[in-house]
């Protein structure tokens, strides 16, 4: 362990963070708790003020208003004042999205010397997130040509990132999942699938993460399927589908269970069978990954990093809704039958797997998520392949 005057001191930057849930703000978490285990000292700055009473924050955490949206920009000589002041004090600077602070960011970097990795998690990055919106476009451009080092949580971002710089500048590094919290305490056993499919969402309620799908499907299967649906999550999409369930008479079967935090969510995955993600936009899913280091299978759309490690049959079960992998933003409200019909078809042929087959598959998956996906993983290749010949660069300068 490294004396703390030798520490290198590490400045995490996002918009948005704890309590404020998502991908992005559990990434910060956990890559900041991993870097504090290891010597490092870190820092986060966040536009995210909305504090609730038992939350603790893990690190000194700088909690300006003003930093997200059009609000913003009014206020971009205020947040680049502020930083060229904080970044002298700092050996890196990390900061995540490709959006109006990682634009501040790499500015205030070129003035004070200090290296900015950006990390792209989707939002403002995806071209059909970006779209014809002139200010997306510019943050997304000046953030990714300033940047120091770019990571990507998927190959599709990576892609992106190659048009603004270099590849030796890009690195294709995606979330974590701890694994030491999401595990389950006992063996999954599936003897009872061929009676009831115990299904789960865990999406915030909008329409590219595809809670409507699921729902669709669900009605047109008819007697084909014996099942019950968790929809954990909330967001604007919620009064719609709490309608479209009443109008299809599934209010028996389907349970809004609303915004779960992550100790309330451990429970509820080791009481389902499956989790749905018919998303048609994913980075990363960190959602996916942490339910199948809890022994949940996993059924995903063909959209964004799923096909990475989701392997049909293998690791989980892949639905191909979409024509290819391209993620979209613009996600429609509801799927012709035909893409329907592969939703019920993969649920079905579910049911009527063989329990120890389906073990087989929930175990290859967990495998996969240790190896691949743990935090102290991440956090390794973070440090090797960004942090580290940054720090090293600035030694051979001085």
């Amino acid at each position: 362990m490294m004396s703390r005057s030798d520490q290198p001191r590490i400045l995490l930057i996002l918009e948005t963070y704890l309590p404020d849930i998502g991908g992005a703000e559990f990434h910060l978490y956990y890559l900041a708790k991993q870097l504090l285990a290891r010597g490092y000292a870190v820092e986060i700055v966040t536009g995210c003020t909305d504090l609730k009473p038992d939350h603790q924050d893990i690190c000194p955490v700088h909690r300006y208003p003003h930093a997200v949206g059009r609000r913003a920009l009014p206020y971009a000589l205020v947040w680049l004042f502020r930083f060229i002041r904080m970044f002298r004090q700092f050996d890196i600077i990390h900061v995540h999205h490709s959006s109006f602070l990682a634009t501040i960011a790499v500015i205030a970097g070129r003035i004070t010397g200090r290296p900015v990795v950006v990390s792209l998690h989707g939002l403002g990055a995806h071209h059909s997130a970006v779209g014809r919106c002139p200010i997306r476009r510019f943050y997304r451009y000046l953030s990714l040509r300033g940047a120091t080092r770019i990571i990507a949580t998927s190959e599709e971002l990576q892609a992106v990132a190659w048009r603004f710089a270099p590849a030796e500048r890009v690195f294709f590094i995606p979330n974590g999942v701890d694994t030491k919290t999401f595990t389950p305490r006992q063996p999954r056993s599936f003897d009872h699938i061929g009676k009831e499919l115990r299904l789960l969402t865990l999406r915030r309620l909008t329409l590219k993460h595809g809670v409507q799908f699921v729902i669709q499907a669900l009605a047109a299967a008819g007697n084909r399927l014996a099942f019950t649906l968790r929809i954990a999550g909330d967001g604007p999409l919620r009064d719609t589908l709490e309608r479209a369930v009443a109008s299809h008479g599934l209010d028996d079967r389907v349970h809004f269970e609303g915004f779960l935090s992550h100790r309330q969510i451990i429970p509820v995955l080791e009481g389902c069978d499956v989790a749905l993600f018919l998303s048609t936009v994913e980075s990363t899913s960190l959602a996916a990954l942490e339910c199948m280091a809890m022994g949940c299978l996993v059924v995903c759309s063909n959209a964004g990093a799923y096909p990475r490690f989701i392997k049909h049959g293998v690791t989980g079960f892949m639905v191909d809704l979409f024509e290819d992998s391209t993620s979209r933003h613009d996600a429609p409200e509801s799927l012709d039958p035909s893409q329907v019909v592969r939703i019920v078809d993969t649920l079905v042929a579910i049911q009527h797997m063989a329990p120890t087959d389906l073990a087989k598959v929930v175990e290859q998956a967990r495998g996969v998520v240790r190896e691949c996906f743990d935090w102290s993983v991440i956090t390794e290749r973070t440090l090797t392949e960004a942090y580290l010949p940054l720090l090293t660069q600035k030694v051979i300068d001085c």
